[in-house]
Order: C-alpha cells, then structure tokens, then sequence
C-alpha cells in the first residue's frame, strides 16, 4: 500500500489525486442513497440519482437528465404549486421548503411524493437541489386509518363532537346530533357549552379550568338539553389538542346514561322497599317479643292470682271472723269490769289484782287498738286482691284478641301497677275525660301507656308532676301524657320512635320501649306525636280511632 503522501507514479499532482477520490466517492454516496436526489434548473432535471429514476419508473437517470421537462413528473392539479415552490426557491426568496404532491411515473401512474429542497447555483446559474421519497404506501396507510377512524366516528354509539374552545361545533358524529335531537342548523348556530342544563354551572367551570390547566377532563355527569326542551343525563369526556393551524380545540363526548339512572333508580327504590320490609320485620320481631314478655307477665299474674287469691280469702275470712271475736271479748271483759265494780270493794285484793293485770298488758291500749288493727288487716288483705286484680286486668290474660276497652280503666289500672314505683316522686294529675269505649287490644294499648309513663317518670330527676288527660272528638280519642321533666334534645326528637334508639347510658335502656309503642299504635291505625324541649319536658299525645277499619292487624 502506497504512502498518500508519495507522488504518484503517473506523475498526477497529489491534489488532482484527491480532488478525483472524493468526486467519486460523493457520486459513489448520491447513487446509492435510498432516497431520489436531483437538480432543477431552467424547467429541466439537470441531474438525478438511479433513486430518483426508480421512483419514476426510468431505467436509467439519462433517460431524465436535459430530457425530460420538470412539468411532466408532476399531476396537472399540483403543477402550479410545485413550479410556484421551485420559482421561490431558485430566486432566493425562500431558501429551502419542504412539501408534498402528486407525481406521474413514465407509465402515467400517479405516485405520492414527499420533496426537501434547497436553492443553489450551478455552474453559476440559480438552480435547486433536493430529495424525493415517494410516500404512496404511507399516504394509502394513512388513508386507510382515516377511513378507519372516519367509520368510527360516525357510527360510534357515543355522541362525538369537534367545538372550538368557545364550544361551537365543528364536527359532530350522528349519535351526537340524534342524542340532542338537534337539527343540523340548531347544532351550528348553538355552542356546546349552552347544550349544558343550567344547573351543572358548578360542573361547567369544573369542565373549562380542567381544558385550559390539564388538557382533558373525564366522568363527569351532566344533563344536556335537547331541542325539544327535555334533559337528557350523559356521561361527559373531553380532551384539548392542537390543530394543524396551531389553534386549541376540544374533542367533546358524551355518553347516555339515561338507562343507567334509570336502573339506579330502581335500584334506590328497591333498596328502600328492602329497607321498608325490613323495618317492619324488626317492628313485627318486636311485637312478637313484647307479645311473649306481656304473655309471660299475665301467666305469672294469674299464677300469682291463682296462689293468693285462696289464701288471701281464707285470710281476709278468718279476720272477718276474729273481729268479731274480740268485738265479742272486749265486750265480755267490759261487762265483767261493770259486774267486778258493782261488787268488789276499791280496797279489795281481788280488784287490786284485776288493776294489776290491766295495767301490765296495757289493757286500755289493747281495748282501744285491736279493732283498728283487725279494719287495717281487713284494708291490706283487700289491697292485695285489688292489687291481683289490677295485673289481671293490665296483662289481660288469654286476651290478645280485639274487643271494646275504656281508655280510661286501662290507664287506672297500668297507674295501679306503676303505683309503687310512681309515688315516690311523682303526683300524677289525672284529667280524664268521659270517653266511649274502643275497638283495641287493652293489652298492648296498657303496655304504650306503661312505657310513657315510666319515661315520664325517667325524665323527672328528683320531684314533679305527670299530668294525664283523655278525651274523644268525632270518631277518634284521644291521651295525652305530659311531665315537667328535663325535655328531649332537639336532635333526637326525630329518632327517638327508631328501634334500639336510645338517650340513656349503656344498660340502662333498651331503646325497644317508644318503637314498640309507636308500632302498637299504628297497628291500631292511630297517630303518636311528640313535642319536647330542652327543661321544658315533654308532652306525647296519642289519637285512636273508636273502630279500627277491617284492615287492622288482628295479631
């Protein structure tokens, strides 16, 4: 291998040697390149590459070179454009553009072209040179994606439209104009911002900040408003792009959600009933335990009825019968003492041990309160039989079915049970009024009465007063149970006929006794209120119809 810096043995200057290497090489790189280079000047092609001579369908670049007019590799419609850009560029007032048109290849086909060109001089003259890539299979791909997305555009199921930020319509698809059942000329002269149900302001600004700060915003619920005047609920998506006029639109779609909303309706609804149902099993679970604690109550009752009864007659008799006995000895001993008088000295020692006797058992006391205890035992004995009595009638035995009742016997007699527990610290003030009697279950309609008047009496802390009245207008009754006690929150007034609901600490209530009552009274297709306040005390008023309708529930 030679030295490059020997001379060459043809005797050829060394810089003639390296100016011809690197003539070849750059023709060696412009005949391989893979794009179709070439050099316009005056209308004619005054070089091109074996590239450039394939795109166009010519065995060899001589068939072009000083041949072949510039004008009849370029499409009729496209020619002015393509003479207008090489004009521009050989006289220098743009000095190189990139562009594209239509070709004819020899054979007359059309062909897609993408150009590059610079201007230049040759051979000092204005002249352009350029690449050339043919893209017909790109522009087919390209045309074949469009008709892609052109297909579904306009037979999307979603309602797709083209608006400027402004919201006017550029583009919209079918399921956009039927969704809004809009005409196309309501759509152009209406913007989509205005199809939006004045009510979705707040979403709206949501909308236009999320467009100009992130470019989209997604699932957002809206009502738009249709030609006809009607909403329709959508699903709304929207996404900013830039256009190729450099301006911002925005692709606007929406989805109906009419079927959706209306199946959460129903969904809501069922839920409800579901809720309802299971509300009134509770309420019915309720009544059934109630029912089988007052049966128990009234067992118990009887049995202690059954048990008492007996003895206290035999008792009660046996008093009866021994106050008569000492009525008869006192009067006996009575009549002594006149005989023992009338006959004995004052000094006798007989009358002194008489006096004795009479003094040491306290016979003068004796004479004087032995009756009174025989009446009082008599008095306690028939208490307790008024007292059986009374729990007979509040747990009314065997008795669940409907029947007629005096409102106000039942309240006596629940009032006779509560006696003990009332007395202490409350005066019960009873303004009864004259009532008729009423289609009811006295066993349930006691156990209401029971559990206000023992809330009542919770409510007062130390002292006070329960005041209870009743009476009738048209073909209802009414009571009314009041105290003076600490009142109820305002906040819970709303709560407190609520199953398990209850103000008082943990074990000390069930928060079973206000929902069972208000239970047995709609079961009895009455009403129950309340109106209360904080150191005010409370005031629960209870209306019953006098004959329930047929539909009652005879449970």
């Amino acid at each position: 291998m030679s030295d490059r810096n020997e001379t060459p043995k043809s005797g050829t200057p060394r810089e003639a040697v390296d100016i011809q290497m690197s003539g070849e090489w750059h023709l060696a790189l412009l005949e391989q390149s893979l794009a179709g280079i070439y050099l316009i000047q005056n209308g004619f092609f005054r070089y091109v590459n074996q590239e450039f001579a394939r795109i166009f369908g010519f065995q060899s670049p001589d068939e072009i070179i000083d041949k072949v007019p510039v004008l009849e590799f370029i499409a009729p419609q496209d020619r002015d454009k393509v003479i207008e850009n090489v004009r521009r560029r050989s006289e220098g007032d743009v000095p190189e553009m990139r562009y594209c048109f239509v070709g004819v290849r020899h054979d007359g086909r059309f062909i897609d072209l993408e150009v590059h060109g610079r201007a230049m001089e040759f051979e000092g003259m204005p002249a352009v040179i350029g690449v050339a890539l043919d893209i017909t299979a790109r522009k087919l791909s390209e045309a074949a994606a469009d008709a892609k997305l052109s297909a579904l555009f306009e037979h999307s199921p979603l309602g797709i439209a083209l608006v400027d930020m402004e919201g006017r319509h550029l583009e919209y698809n079918h399921a956009y104009q039927q969704l809004l059942d809009s005409s196309e000329a309501t759509l152009k002269n209406t913007d989509m911002w205005s199809c939006i149900a004045t009510e979705f302001a707040t979403e709206v600004a949501a909308m236009r900040k999320a467009l100009e700060t992130e470019g989209r915003y997604g699932a957002i619920e809206l009502g738009m408003n249709r030609e006809d005047g009607k909403h329709v609920p959508v699903q709304a998506f929207g996404v900013r792009i830039v256009g190729a006029d450099h301006r911002h639109y925005v692709w606007f779609i929406i989805e109906d959600i009419t079927r959706r909303k209306t199946m959460e309706l129903e969904a809501k609804e069922q839920l409800k009933a579901l809720e309802s149902l299971y509300k009134r099993l509770q309420e019915a679970q309720m009544q059934i335990w109630q029912a089988e604690k007052m049966s128990a109550v009234g067992v118990l009752a009887a049995g202690v009825a059954h048990e008492i009864n007996n003895p206290v007659g035999y008792v009660k008799s046996n008093i009866k019968t021994l106050k008569n006995y000492v009525t008869d000895l006192l009067q006996l001993i009575s009549t002594h003492k006149e005989v023992l008088d009338d006959c004995i000295a004052d000094d006798s020692p007989a009358r002194e041990r008489v006096s004795a006797v009479e003094k040491s058992i306290g016979f003068d006391f004796i004479n004087e309160d032995a009756p009174k205890l025989l009446y009082e035992s008599l008095e306690g004995i028939e208490r307790v039989r008024h007292i059986v009595s009374n729990l007979r009638d509040f747990s009314k035995v065997g008795s669940s079915e409907w029947q007629l009742a005096d409102l106000n016997k039942c309240i006596d007699s629940t009032l006779n049970v509560l006696d003990s527990s009332l007395k202490q610290k409350v005066e019960i003030d009873r303004q009864f009024g004259p009532l008729p009697k009423i289609h009811c279950i006295p066993s349930q309609l006691n156990q209401v009465f029971m559990n206000l008047l023992i809330n009542a009496a919770q409510a007062i802390l130390d002292s006070g007063k329960i005041t209870i009245r009743t009476g009738h207008e048209g073909d209802f009754v009414w009571v009314e149970i009041s105290d003076d006690g600490v009142g109820i929150a305002e906040r819970d007034l709303l709560r407190i006929f609520d199953p398990f609901f209850t103000t008082r600490s943990v074990g000390e209530g069930t928060g079973l006794g206000l929902s069972v009552s208000y239970s047995i009274v709609k079961n009895h297709q009455g009403d129950i209120r309340v109106n209360s306040s904080i150191g005010h005390g409370s005031t629960f008023y209870i209306s019953l119809p006098i004959s329930p309708g047929a539909t009652h529930n005879e449970k």
